[in-house]
């Protein structure tokens, strides 16, 4: 988890993705991609190219017919272990897929299938998690999970640190902590600010 000084205020925008160094999936994990349109299309070039990693194309017009209500969405959900959505309609899909499956934090991760090595990129993508910035001021981010060795989850930490703090409007400054927990845990501290010699500016909650 990490908090800011100050409140982030973001309307629009798409989840940031971050490589992992070892990624935070398990063996066995199945995936599912969105795509715009024409999930046909997108099923041939994986069978053509043998693509690995992707077990189930839907584009939106699919989502829309097979899982109409809550229930149904809840049911894709418990059925994949991670989503991908093609970059270009990850806004899109917010509507689509309901508010429900972005507070459970299974939204998909955008990935740009108009990639030339698209194996690679599904690869990368699945090491990936990601920041989605809206309201507030903490935030919490995948990096591990408890099936993880404690050294895999600390080189993931310290892989995606950088791009953390890049992402973050205004980077290092409006960092106040960095905190490691599970669910079910209290936080653990791995960085406090003290706030004695943070500059005047950083030291409200006003949004940026």
């Amino acid at each position: 988890m990490v908090s800011t000084f100050k409140k982030i205020i973001l309307n629009t925008g798409r989840p940031t993705r971050i490589v992992l160094k070892h990624g935070c999936q398990t063996p066995g994990v199945h995936r599912c991609l969105f795509t715009k349109n024409n999930q046909q299309k997108y099923k041939d070039l994986i069978k053509e190219k043998k693509i690995k990693g992707i077990h189930k194309v839907l584009d939106i017009k699919h989502i829309k017919k097979l899982y109409p209500t809550p229930q149904s969405k809840q049911a894709l959900m418990d059925e994949y272990d991670m989503f991908m959505g093609a970059k270009n309609i990850i806004k899109d899909l917010q509507k689509v897929l309901g508010k429900d499956v972005y507070k459970k934090r299974r939204e998909p991760i955008p990935i740009d299938l108009n990639k030339p090595d698209l194996q690679k990129e599904v690869l990368r993508t699945a090491k990936s998690t990601y920041m989605n910035f809206h309201t507030g001021s903490c935030y919490a981010i995948r990096i591990a999970t408890t099936a993880q060795d404690p050294k895999i989850a600390l080189e993931n930490f310290m892989s995606a640190y950088d791009k953390i703090i890049d992402v973050i409007p205004g980077t290092e400054r409006n960092i106040r902590s960095f905190q490691i927990k599970t669910a079910n845990s209290t936080s653990l501290p791995v960085y406090d600010a003290d706030t004695d010699f943070v500059r005047d500016e950083y030291h409200t909650d006003e949004e940026v």
